[in-house]
């Protein structure tokens, strides 16, 4: 059984289904909600970036744009003497 979820959303006013792990599920409704949007509505906008993204389809595009999103909120790691340095487990 798979862990993703189907769900329906609304696209360029016609309704569309995408799978998606809950996960990404949850990061869309949360970016959603930080944004001011619905759901719909940022799919709707990340319909337009599919091939921007190079991604093949509004599934793809929305795992990319959350994986994104995330990732540029989180503060870089400092530079560290070690980075780089592989260190061997005892």
């Amino acid at each position: 059984m798979s862990s993703n979820k189907l769900r329906n959303v609304y696209v360029a006013g016609k309704r569309t289904s995408m799978r998606l792990e809950a996960a990404f599920w949850e990061g869309l409704e949360d970016i959603a909600q930080r944004e001011g949007l619905t759901v719909g509505e940022l799919c709707n906008r990340l319909a337009e970036r599919v091939e921007a993204v190079d991604a093949n389809n509004l599934s793809s595009a929305v795992r990319i744009y959350v994986l994104e999103y995330f990732r540029s909120a989180t503060p870089k790691p400092q530079a560290s003497p070690y980075h780089g340095m592989a260190v061997a487990a005892e």
